[in-house]
């Protein structure tokens, strides 16, 4: 990878962000254009979730089908299961903004949205409160719920962060996680508040969360439950554990989207980063990739994402792919060792 240039903060002064103003900087588009790139379509939508569910279905019948004969068989199976279940969150993450359907289907779209939160163990209401911030004041300190990292992203800091994933993979990882997001959700189930929740989450917005997260353990209890009543494993391993095995994979491209990007500015080509992706990771991570483009304009579906990717390309950096976008993050890392004030500028401003 050609070695990364830095810049001094002070030099950025023209970038900082506003909190009085509260505005982005972001490429031109015509009106016409954004209005025919924000176009739902509830076809299109069902076709790619049945997509998916076929695969995940797929891969669960087959780690059953092998179980019988061979558990040590089916273990390479089921990880593939999980492989697969970690982009529920991609999913999840076009329907809390509401592009996947047509309007009319909105309805449709918050059931399938409230079933997929509590695959992966979260509030429907949070998680929505929360990535509307994260669109509204992206990376800004304080305030972005979704990039409560140190300010400062050392080379100790990243690799910590990336064992904490890959021991996910090895179950211990996710059982601790496990626990974790249970205590979060008994938390918040008694109203007990953290600083998004104390800072921007009106009354009803804590009164459904709780409502929420108490359903989500008891939906969840009640399957672990079955499972050891009927001493099956499968909903243990097909469900409750799922998300905690499974979402380091999806992960690996997930979180390289704002780690070591410069925090509290106004332009979304400096706090976020786009991913290049194989076509087939790109079909089931619902425009994820392309990263830039839809916060730059989040009103646009990620099936059109590609085209308005390739209307803005001129604008945005070149997308890298996940081992270069590691890479960058710790080139970056590496010069924050030793210049915390120092920014790594992915486009000439």
């Amino acid at each position: 990878m050609p070695e990364l240039e830095f810049t001094p903060r002070e030099e950025l002064s023209d970038y900082e962000w506003d909190s009085e103003r509260k505005d982005w900087n972001r490429p031109d588009l015509d009106r016409e254009t954004l209005k025919r790139l924000s176009e739902r379509n509830t076809l299109d939508g069902l076709v790619r979730i049945g997509f998916f569910v076929s695969i995940l279905a797929a891969c669960a019948l087959a780690t059953i089908q092998v179980s019988r004969y061979s558990l040590w068989l089916a273990i390479p199976i089921l990880y593939l299961y999980y492989f697969f279940y970690g982009f529920w969150v991609a999913i999840a993450h076009e329907l809390q903004h509401k592009t996947v359907f047509a309007r009319s289907f909105d309805w449709f779209s918050e059931i399938i949205f409230f079933f997929i939160q509590v695959l992966i163990w979260n509030s429907p209401r949070y998680a929505r409160i929360s990535h509307r911030l994260h669109h509204r004041h992206t990376m800004v300190r304080g305030i972005d719920p979704e990039t409560e990292w140190p300010e400062v992203i050392t080379s100790k800091w990243l690799r910590k962060h990336l064992l904490k994933r890959l021991l996910r993979f090895a179950v211990v990882g996710a059982v601790y996680d496990l626990f974790d997001v249970v205590k979060v959700h008994i938390a918040r189930s008694l109203g007990r508040k953290d600083r998004m929740m104390r800072d921007h989450c009106s009354d009803k917005d804590i009164a459904v969360i709780r409502i929420e997260s108490l359903a989500i353990l008891l939906i969840h209890v009640t399957i672990a439950g079955l499972a050891i009543w009927f001493r099956r494993w499968e909903p243990i391993a097909f469900v409750t554990l799922a998300w905690q095995i499974g979402t380091p994979f999806e992960d690996m491209w997930h979180t390289t989207e704002h780690i070591g990007r410069l925090y509290n500015v106004k332009d979304q080509r400096l706090c976020t980063r786009s991913i290049r992706v194989s076509p087939f990771i790109k079909l089931i991570f619902w425009g994820l990739d392309d990263h830039v483009d839809h916060h730059c304009f989040p009103v646009v579906p990620s099936r059109n994402l590609p085209e308005l990717h390739g209307i803005l390309s001129k604008d945005l950096a070149e997308p890298k792919n996940m081992v270069g976008c590691w890479q960058e993050m710790f080139a970056i890392a590496r010069e924050k060792d030793n210049n915390p004030t120092h920014e790594y500028v992915p486009v000439t401003l």
